[in-house]
């Protein structure tokens, strides 16, 4: 059983993350990663993925206590190989048997909503901090909207309904969320993201007229910026508008720092052929946590850890197989 455990209480003044991350340590669990994953056929790969989490949470803190990921990588095997298995029936019915692979389709087609919740639901319940666990309470109906939204009305709307299905997924994921016993809420509105998402376009449209002048190398310059904008503009838009109880939370993120930031770590990786990866990702990690700020008057005291059932790990392997990503 877990320990009941009441937070310190946060002072009233903005209290940032911190990372702790060192490229050379993380680059030696990356390398060992690879050469193991590839040894083995891939079967290390779940072994793999809990290290790497488990070091990213683990070299995140808040007030001094660190994050915690607590899945293990024989469930995540488990799911892996029913997921490979599943994808492996399809594609071999597909070239004997038209009608059985419509039907293996179908089956999973209904399953995907169940896939997607079991994948939240299992991330949140191994994710962790002082004691308290993370949790995800949402219904398969409400994935099912939001994978409505996003895989027949944006399309059918040749994308002027994916302000609204970002929106929609985002709500879904914080309302539905939980630290201890206290629920998360979210308060952007659809307009918010509409607005959000002219000013991206915007600059997206420059975006398309420098691509015309450039060549080559050229254009990277100018797709790193609208990235770094489009996610600058999100972050901001969904921190600020996410709440815990009385927790308000806070994104400092800067476009112009996470052009420069992305435009460096490309030209490590590619001038290194990749070696420079872990260096990328833990650069990203520290400017990105960093830069999110929690704000309490009465502190994080009176939170209280909930016991819920254990989560299968099938839907996270799913889940993120097929892109999924709602991840807080």
């Amino acid at each position: 059983m877990e320990q009941n455990s009441a937070p310190a209480p946060l002072p009233s003044a903005p209290v940032a993350l911190q990372f702790t991350g060192r490229a050379g340590e993380y680059f030696k669990i990356w390398i060992v990663n690879i050469c193991l994953s590839v040894i083995t056929l891939g079967i290390y790969s779940a072994w793999a993925k809990v290290r790497r989490k488990r070091y990213f949470y683990g070299s995140t803190l808040l007030q001094g206590s660190a994050f915690e990921y607590l899945g293990k990588p024989v469930a995540i095997l488990k799911g892996r190989i029913l997921v490979v298995i599943a994808f492996a029936a399809y594609g071999f019915a597909k070239e004997f048997n038209l009608l059985l692979a419509g039907a293996i389709f179908a089956a999973l087609a209904l399953m995907l909503p169940w896939i997607v919740q079991r994948a939240l639901q299992f991330n949140a319940r191994n994710s962790m901090h002082r004691s308290l666990r993370f949790g995800f309470r949402g219904t398969k109906l409400d994935i099912l909207g939001v994978l409505l939204v996003g895989g027949i009305l944006v399309p059918i709307t040749l994308g002027l309904a994916y302000p609204f299905y970002l929106a929609m997924k985002r709500r879904t994921f914080v309302d539905n969320s939980s630290y201890g016993d206290r629920r998360f809420s979210f308060s952007a509105t659809t307009g918010d993201y509409y607005r959000a998402a002219l000013k991206v376009s915007l600059v997206f449209i420059g975006f398309l007229v420098g691509s015309i002048v450039t060549v080559g190398l050229g254009a990277l310059p100018l797709y790193l910026l609208l990235r770094a904008y489009a996610e600058t503009a999100y972050a901001r838009l969904s921190w600020r508008n996410t709440r815990l109880a009385d927790i308000s939370f806070d994104c400092r993120w800067k476009t112009g720092e996470l052009f420069v930031l992305y435009f460096v770590n490309s030209l490590g990786v590619l001038l290194t052929l990749g070696l420079l990866v872990p260096w990328a990702a833990i650069r990203s990690a520290r400017y990105k946590l960093e830069r999110i700020t929690l704000q309490s008057e009465q502190g994080l005291g009176g939170f209280f850890a909930v016991t819920q059932e254990e989560v299968a790990a099938v839907g996270d392997e799913a889940g993120e197989l097929l892109g999924f990503d709602f991840g807080l």
